[in-house]
């Protein structure tokens, strides 16, 4: 996603040398002189060439060919060592520019977790997940609230026993909350065997879950004062 969300692409040149070219998109759009009306402001085109320039300029090359018409920057110089500082100056002249200014991760791997409500999660509909910044009353709620993998009634359950795959509370506990692998893989047989409830799992959850949280919560007051140091100056 963010190397997709650069303003600047750093590519190989058919020839030699490195060449630099905008990607334009919605949110650069009129910082790259591009009109609503679909017309050019030249003017400002040309501004963030000369500033693509001075980046690269100031990383000591003397070889730079601009070429707004041909919409890229051409170093003939810049070797494959030259990539990482180059796309780090441009990462700067984004934010800059006002863009975010986020260096890809190499990859990235995910397991997407059940929303409470037993389907997606989505920030519009607060219902559906757990935020960093709830309190611990509604962290409760929401769990006690939860998609359950239990049986609809107590005799059931002690018979049949539950699916711990699709309760959102053992879920929740499982990715977030309980770092013991042998006690969930107690509390997850229990479950199946009918003995450990939904009701008394999602309890188990609301534990941990509200302990996690008040932990969070007190530590970030205690951290608060330090975030400064860990951005970058134009980024503050």
């Amino acid at each position: 996603m963010a190397a997709k969300t650069n303003w600047f692409n750093l590519r190989d040149a058919s020839s030699r040398g490195l060449l630099v070219s905008l990607s334009v998109h919605d949110e650069n759009a009129a910082v790259f002189g591009q009109l609503p009306n679909g017309r050019v402001d030249k003017a400002k085109v040309a501004a963030v060439f000369d500033a693509v320039v001075a980046a690269l300029t100031d990383l000591g090359f003397s070889d730079i060919m601009s070429s707004p018409k041909q919409g890229h920057v051409h170093v003939p110089s810049a070797t494959q060592r030259d990539k990482h500082g180059i796309r780090h100056a441009l990462l700067r002249l984004e934010r800059r520019l006002g863009g975010l200014g986020l260096m890809a991760p190499a990859s990235t791997y995910h397991h997407f977790a059940v929303g409470m409500t037993g389907d997606k999660m989505s920030s519009s509909q607060p219902k559906t997940t757990l935020f960093l910044g709830d309190d611990l009353a509604a962290v409760e709620k929401k769990i006690k609230r939860a998609f359950s993998g239990g049986q609809p009634t107590v005799e059931e359950h002690r018979r049949f026993g539950g699916n711990p795959d699709i309760d959102v509370a053992y879920q929740y506990m499982m990715y977030f909350f309980e770092e013991d692998d042998n006690y969930l893989a107690e509390i997850n047989a229990s479950f199946r065997a009918g003995k450990l409830l939904a009701g008394e799992m999602k309890q188990l959850c609301v534990e941990r879950a509200t302990q996690w949280m008040s932990n969070l919560h007190e530590m970030r007051d205690q951290t608060a004062h330090l975030v400064n140091d860990f951005l970058a100056e134009d980024s503050r």
